[in-house]
């Protein structure tokens, strides 16, 4: 089966990290995969075609130009006599929709949500109310199957989009990219992600001036628009916490496999990879009961109520002061990631494009 799968870019957000985590599997499971990306940055692009995914390049154009991209699309997909057409995010599953709506493309449409576009930190504004408002009518018309990243997610865009056939299909992680990482724990905690509102570094820094016991050294791994903003609360509230600024992936997962405890503080979250990789390494975690994340945690866990740095405080102090509840947390947590493995989210979404195939057979 030959698939094309569609991205605004290939920069290091958690959309496009899964396709690079995702796509060498689908190959490996008999699958023909190119990737279609609409527009630079794209620093990930190197790392699939190394994985031997083709990358085509369409040609530039302004993002609301969506029908000179949806004829793009359609062509490339004709060359390459695509199956499945498979977009991610918001632009690209508009494109792909509207060139499936619009008679352009033959091929079967799958759309992947990734996020809570219409939720959370975003603005509730009459130009994305005018956003949701376009996209649903499109999806409604234009995707043979929608798919979210979690449930939440997929409920999220139920409502949304007034869509009653998403199918979920987790994140997946590759237990090979863990291959090699020394797991000794240090003494830190460490709260892996893009230093924006929603993954809720601000409650952080509230709850480390409610512990009881004296503060351990923190890790900020990542970086964003509000690293400036932390950094005057960090020094204001004279906490030892450390900022990373931007890691790669491999560096990403060495910070995490040096933690102690690991704490997700979202405020929003759709599904919620940086959690699972830590449980993937056997990682004690702290999070928030948002989005996605109990779908990863499962049972292990310090789960809080997102926004009440008390109760982090107290899931912290619980967590840092019982090395047993740790050890357990270093066996338990591996066997919950490993459902999430890449393999096994692969077969998954393989069944799901030979249903959508076999459904568009019958329609034509």
């Amino acid at each position: 089966m030959k698939l094309l799968h569609v991205i605004e870019t290939l920069n290091t957000g958690g959309a496009e990290r899964l396709l690079v985590t995702m796509l060498p599997e689908l190959a490996s499971q008999g699958m023909e995969v190119h990737v279609a990306v609409m527009r630079p940055p794209m620093p990930l692009k190197p790392e699939l075609e190394a994985a031997g995914i083709r990358v085509h390049v369409l040609p530039r154009r302004g993002k609301w130009h969506v029908m000179r991209q949806a004829r793009d699309l359609a062509r490339l997909a004709q060359s390459l006599q695509a199956e499945i057409v498979h977009a991610h995010l918001y632009f690209p599953i508009l494109v792909t929709a509207m060139a499936r709506g619009l008679g352009w493309l033959d091929a079967a449409t799958h759309a992947s949500f990734h996020n809570l576009a219409y939720a959370g930190a975003n603005r509730k504004t009459w130009k994305l109310e005018a956003r949701r408002r376009l996209a649903g009518f499109v999806v409604r018309r234009g995707i043979d199957q929608p798919q979210a990243v979690s449930q939440f997610s997929a409920d999220h865009y139920a409502a949304t989009y007034r869509l009653d056939n998403i199918a979920v299909l987790h994140n997946a992680f590759d237990p090979e990219s863990l291959s090699g990482i020394e797991r000794k724990a240090g003494d830190s905690i460490v709260i892996p992600g893009r230093l924006v509102h929603e993954k809720g570094h601000a409650d952080l820094i509230a709850a480390l001036k409610q512990l009881q016991q004296d503060c351990p050294p923190v890790t900020f791994a990542g970086d964003g628009p509000l690293r400036e903003v932390l950094e005057a609360a960090i020094k204001a509230a004279q906490l030892p916490i450390s900022i990373t600024g931007q890691l790669d992936h491999a560096r990403m997962l060495k910070t995490i496999a040096s933690a102690r405890l690991v704490v997700v503080p979202s405020r929003f979250e759709g599904f919620g990879l940086t959690a699972l990789e830590a449980l993937a390494l056997g990682k004690a975690v702290v999070a928030t009961n948002v989005g996605g994340l109990p779908e990863v945690m499962g049972a292990l866990g310090q789960k809080v109520r997102p926004g009440q740095p008390v109760e982090l405080a107290e899931a912290m102090e619980a967590a840092l002061s019982d090395p047993d509840w740790i050890a357990a947390q270093e066996v338990s947590g591996p066997e919950q990631a490993a459902k999430f493995a890449v393999a096994t989210i692969a077969k998954k979404q393989i069944a799901q494009y030979q249903k959508t195939d076999r459904a568009k057979g019958l329609r034509t």
